[in-house]
């Protein structure tokens, strides 16, 4: 009895020392709890302050590019006009109102100061108001949303004020407010997120949402209002908003309104103050952290259920937020198929896993911008969705099927029947579809390949599609292309060139030519152009056949450096046998630009051989200097500091920007051969005049490449053009020759 007594006394004691421990531990799990409950939710915040914020910031940026683009077009016309190039206000209609589309204007209007003038598409417009709003500015303007005097849409105005026949005038290029809508349909949170543009007095320009149907609505009115925002410190984070952006700063916050949380951003656009205002909804987290906290507290008794219940909240909550990361990672938000980051990843899994019979095919629809000019933005999303459902019911069962970029499409699956009676049907059955009560024909273009048991890069497969699709839009009489031997062996040789060019280059395989260059009105030699030959085997090969192909690899920056110390190496040789320093001019890739610094290699490598800056002409390609992701301004500068002369080569053949031309600190303007080609040498409506018009305006000299004939040179003779380059003169030569030619021209 007694030993029972003391056992249960054990027993008391012990329990009671594991209550102690038990409430102990209790309390620790939900301080932990807590602390853990805090951190998770703080985490979260941040990581979706983070992403809004990023979202807003690329949004705010889409729509600053549009907005440049369409203000340089502007600029573009007026300085047109201000060069003296039109007659009537109806020649300059005729001449842009072609261009409009691609930019997205409906319309041109001019008119006086009065409010008076046309439009480009035949409206007369009396007593405009407001004038001095357009009148008073220097620049290209961006008005804020108004109502169209010709249509029933809302409409913003690009104008820019100018000279014509000794009268003060105003150029509007009008554009559809809506246009804009289609870079703010950004989705967030299983699309229940959306953005507003609005103006610094936060009116509201554009809604994605869809759901302000009037004019001059206050944003802040508006949240307080949809969001029935109560709380009189959320009520102050949204008049804090409104302070903020009257000091043009940008910011986040997040809104609780009733169980659910609302996070906002608000970006600057760099245009008339106007900022993008991002509202996302997480209707879960906020909801789930409290059931966790409930949870937490209120069964913390039970430490192996707390623990599981942690976990699983996790776990849950985990799931959860991958999902929404998994959607914005891998699925197209329009369509809802996957997007390139999922075929690339899922198609490599894919070559691992099949053997035989493995086909991909890439699928686009072509002048797919004319249909989104027909049928606008959302029409032409259902369009992409409908194309999407029906390649994917089309092609064989367990096809992997993703939109990749814009309006194309891609689709890896197995296939052991007739794979070109599969692709008529793709090609018959996708191109018409039906958008709601709207049957629509598109025309496709299609690249097929079959899959080797070897081919395991997807990059490499998707590459051989692309290039099948790329041969079949060329051929207007094929519903489909098949990789084939012919393109496989072009991109063998590709793959060829790739293997030679570093030991060619170490090897001196690279040679050298000068095309004689010689002054129009005396044919006394000016210089020449250095060019490039590849000499493998004893045999030549043609800069078209390896020049693109090392732009696109980047090898042409180390072949650009090699040529030019090549051409530095003769011009020393020249000066000290002859005392001759011909200008010789040199091509640049603009491949060399990304560095903004690579002028200084240019720079050691002439000094090296004492060559004068100034005799060396450095050739710059037209296309370079309106390539947006290049400062081409500061390089040029940059170049020019440094004592080179410039050329702009192939002119004519790009669309420079008159504005960034008249800017440029270049010496000479290159004449294509195409115009030259082209020319009627009778008339002196040909474009080459209008260049040489150009070049003598903007004080530069002229070059014209390409000349063949003595008439050809007689009518440049004529244009007074500085500098003739052709095989009327000289073909390109070798450096002995070109120093018998220069020899007997000096």
């Amino acid at each position: 009895m007694k030993k029972i007594k003391q056992e249960e006394y054990i027993k008391e004691k012990r329990y009671k020392l594991n209550i102690k421990w038990i409430l102990t531990i209790f309390i620790l799990i939900m301080i932990m709890s807590l602390m853990y409950v805090k951190y998770i939710k703080e985490l979260t915040y941040k990581n979706i302050y983070k992403n809004i914020s990023e979202l807003s910031e690329q949004t705010a940026a889409q729509l600053n590019l549009a907005i440049e683009e369409q203000k340089k077009f502007v600029e573009i016309m007026v300085e047109s006009i201000d060069r003296g190039y039109f007659k009537t206000t109806d020649d300059i209609f005729d001449r842009f109102k072609v261009d409009l589309e691609d930019y997205n204007f409906t319309r041109l209007v001019i008119l006086d100061k009065n409010g008076n003038g046309t439009t480009s598409d035949g409206h007369v417009v009396e007593n405009y108001p407001n004038m001095q709003e357009f009148f008073s500015k220097e620049d290209v303007y961006l008005s804020e949303n108004r109502p169209s005097t010709v249509s029933d849409n809302q409409v913003n105005i690009y104008s820019k004020k100018f000279k014509f026949n000794k009268k003060e005038l105003v150029l509007f290029a009008t554009i559809n407010t809506e246009d804009y809508r289609e870079i703010l349909l950004r989705r967030l949170f299983n699309g229940e997120g959306g953005t507003y543009l609005i103006n610094n007095n936060g009116d509201v320009l554009i809604d994605s949402f869809d759901n302000i149907k009037e004019n001059n609505v206050n944003i802040y009115e508006y949240m307080k209002k949809m969001y029935n925002v109560t709380n009189q410190k959320d009520i102050n984070k949204i008049n804090n908003m409104a302070q903020n952006i009257k000091k043009l700063e940008v910011g986040t916050f997040d809104v609780k309104i009733n169980k659910n949380t609302y996070f906002v951003h608000y970006e600057k656009v760099n245009v008339n103050n106007w900022y993008v205002v991002t509202v996302a909804p997480d209707n879960t987290i906020a909801n789930e952290i409290n059931i966790f906290i409930t949870i937490s507290l209120g069964v913390c008794f039970l430490i192996n259920i707390i623990i599981v219940g942690i976990s699983i909240y996790i776990d849950i909550s985990n799931q959860k937020q991958n999902r929404k990361l998994y959607k914005t990672a891998y699925v197209d938000p329009i369509t809802k198929l996957g997007n390139e980051a999922y075929f690339r990843e899922n198609g490599t899994i894919f070559l691992e896993e099949q053997e035989k019979n493995k086909y991909i095919i890439t699928v686009d629809i072509n002048k797919f911008k004319a249909l989104n000019n027909i049928y606008g933005y959302e029409t032409c999303n259902n369009i992409l969705k409908a194309l999407g459902n029906k390649l994917t019911k089309i092609l064989p069962t367990d096809n992997i099927t993703c939109r990749i970029s814009n309006d194309v499409f891609a689709s890896i699956f197995v296939y052991e029947k007739n794979i070109k009676r599969l692709l008529d049907k793709v090609y018959t059955n996708a191109s018409n579809l039906k958008v709601g009560d709207i049957s629509i024909y598109v025309n496709l273009s299609i690249g097929a390949y079959k899959i080797s048991s070897e081919d395991k890069d997807i990059n490499k497969v998707l590459n051989k599609s692309y290039t099948a699709r790329s041969k079949n839009k060329g051929l207007y009489n094929e519903n489909y292309y098949i990789f084939d031997e012919v393109l496989e062996n072009k991109l063998n040789e590709e793959q060829k060139i790739e293997s030679y060019m570093e030991n060619a280059l170490k090897n001196k395989e690279f040679k050298i030519v000068y095309q004689p260059k010689v002054f129009t009105q005396t044919g006394k030699i000016r210089g020449a152009e250095a060019l490039v030959r590849w000499e493998r085997d004893g045999k030549i090969i043609q800069p078209g056949n390896f020049i693109p192909l090392f732009e696109k690899n980047k090898f042409i920056v180390k072949l650009d450096l090699y040529i030019f110390e090549q051409v530095c190496k003769d011009m020393q040789s020249w000066k000290e046998k002859y005392n001759f320093e011909p200008n010789i001019s040199i091509n640049v890739s603009k491949e060399h630009f990304v560095n903004e610094n690579f002028i200084e290699e240019y720079v050691k490598i002439s000094d090296k051989y004492s060559i004068k800056r100034s005799q060396i002409d450095l050739e710059i390609t037209e296309s370079a200097t309106i390539d947006e992701n290049i400062d081409t301004l500061k390089i040029l500068n940059s170049i020019k500091e440094k004592g080179y002369t410039i050329s702009i080569d192939d002119f004519g053949t790009g669309y420079s920007s008159l504005s960034m031309l008249q800017n440029m600190p270049i010496d000479l303007i290159k004449i294509d051969k195409v115009f030259v080609d082209k020319a009627d040498l009778n008339s002196d409506r040909n474009i080459i005049n209008f260049i040489m018009l150009l070049a003598k305006r903007l004080d530069v000299k002229t070059i014209v490449e390409g000349v063949e004939t003595e008439e050809q040179v007689e009518f440049i003779r004529k244009l007074e053009c500085d500098i003739i380059q052709g095989y009327y003169y000289s073909k390109p030569l070798s450096k002995a020759d070109f120093e018998d030619y220069f020899n007997k021209r000096i």
